[in-house]
C-alpha cells in the first residue's frame, strides 16, 4: 500500500483495509459500496464549496483554445486521415479500468479512475487497441484495420510546468494488421502514419521558414530493419530532417521502431507528435503475428503556437 493508505489504513482502525476491500469483496459489490460512499459525500456539498472547488481543480477548468478555430482544426485532421484510408471514430470519454495499466504498463495513479469500472480516458490509442481486438476476435476484419479520432485526453500526474494541463487535445491514429513478412508491414503503415503527421504540419505551417525534425529511435538490434528503414527514409520530403537512433525502450512500451515531430523554433526543439510499434494487441487477442502501430499528434499544442506566433 502507498504511504497514504496506510495512514487511512490505521486512522479506521482496520491495518488490511486496501487489500480485504480489492481481494475480497467481489467488483459489483465495491462498486456499490464506493457509488454509495460518493453520493453520500456529495449531498453534503453546499453550492459555495462546489464553486470553490470548480475554481481550484485543475481537472475541471475549460481549456484555452479559440473553440471555432480548434474545432476547424480537428476536422481538417479527420478529413485527412479519412482521405488516406482510416475510419474517423467518435470516442467514449470513458473506457473499461485498467485500459493502460492492464497492457502498455501505465501506473494507474497517472490515470483519472471512475466508478462502474471505468477510467477517464488518458489514451485513445489503447482504447483503439481493445476495439480492434474485439472486432478481430469476433471476426468482423480480417485484415488491415485503421481508426483516427480527435479526443481529449485527462491525464492525473502532477504537472511542473504552467504550460501543460491537466486535459488537451489529441489528434490519433491506429493501424493494426497481420505480418506479412520482411518488416513490409512495419515498414507500409509506419510511412503512412508518417506522411500523415508530415501533411498535418505542412497544412498548418510554413515548413520553408521552419524547420521540421524527425527523429526515429530503433528499439531493437535488428540490421535488417535498420537498413529497409533507412532506405525508406531517402523519400522523405526535403522539408524533413530524418535522423536515426539506437535507443532501448527501458520502460517497455513501443516496439522495433518510434518516432517523434520536432518543429524547432528559435532553436529549440518542440515535440508534435510521437508514435511506434505496442504489442497490446498480441496480448489482448493473443496472436504474436498480429502488429499494431499507434500514433498521436498534439493538436492543442500546434494551436497554441500558432495562436502564439
Amino acid at each position: 500500500m502507498s504511504n497514504v493508505s496506510n495512514l487511512v489504513a490505521k486512522r479506521m482502525g482496520y491495518t488490511n483495509l486496501v487489500n480485504d476491500l480489492s481481494e475480497k469483496l467481489p467488483a459489483s459489490e465495491l462498486n456499490t459500496l464506493l457509488l454509495e460512499l460518493f453520493r453520500t459525500r456529495a449531498k453534503k456539498i453546499t453550492p459555495a464549496e462546489l464553486l470553490r472547488q470548480f475554481e481550484k481543480n485543475r481537472f475541471a477548468s475549460p481549456s484555452g483554445v479559440d473553440t471555432i478555430d480548434f474545432k476547424e482544426f480537428e476536422i481538417r485532421c479527420l478529413k485527412l486521415a479519412k482521405s488516406k484510408g482510416f475510419i474517423p471514430i467518435t470516442l467514449s470519454p470513458l473506457a473499461p479500468l485498467g485500459t493502460c495499466s492492464a497492457v502498455a504498463f501505465v501506473d494507474q495513479n497517472n490515470v483519472v479512475t471512475a466508478l462502474r469500472g471505468t477510467e477517464v480516458v488518458s489514451d485513445a490509442t489503447n482504447v483503439f487497441a481493445i476495439l480492434i481486438a474485439s472486432e478481430l476476435k469476433k471476426k468482423k476484419h480480417h485484415g488491415l484495420i485503421k481508426y483516427a479520432a480527435t479526443h481529449r485526453h485527462v491525464r492525473s500526474q502532477a504537472l511542473s510546468n504552467p504550460a501543460f494541463t491537466a486535459h488537451f487535445g489529441i489528434f490519433c491514429l491506429a493501424t493494426g494488421g497481420l505480418d506479412t513478412g520482411s518488416f513490409t508491414f512495419e515498414l507500409e503503415q509506419l510511412i503512412d502514419h508518417i506522411n500523415i503527421h508530415f501533411s498535418v504540419y505542412s497544412n498548418e505551417f510554413d515548413l520553408n521558414k521552419e524547420k521540421l525534425l524527425l527523429r526515429l529511435y530503433l528499439k531493437e538490434e535488428n540490421e535488417i530493419f535498420h537498413q529497409r528503414l533507412k532506405d525508406s527514409m531517402k523519400n522523405m520530403s526535403n522539408l524533413i530532417t530524418v535522423k536515426i537512433e539506437r535507443q532501448a525502450d527501458t520502460g517497455n512500451y513501443y516496439k522495433l521502431v518510434q518516432f517523434k515531430f520536432f518543429l524547432v523554433r528559435n532553436g529549440q526543439e518542440i515535440n508534435l507528435s510521437d508514435g511506434g510499434f505496442v504489442d497490446w494487441t498480441q496480448k489482448l487477442i493473443p496472436n504474436k503475428k498480429h502488429r499494431l502501430i499507434i500514433s498521436g499528434v498534439g493538436t492543442e499544442l500546434i494551436h497554441k503556437m500558432q495562436r502564439a506566433k
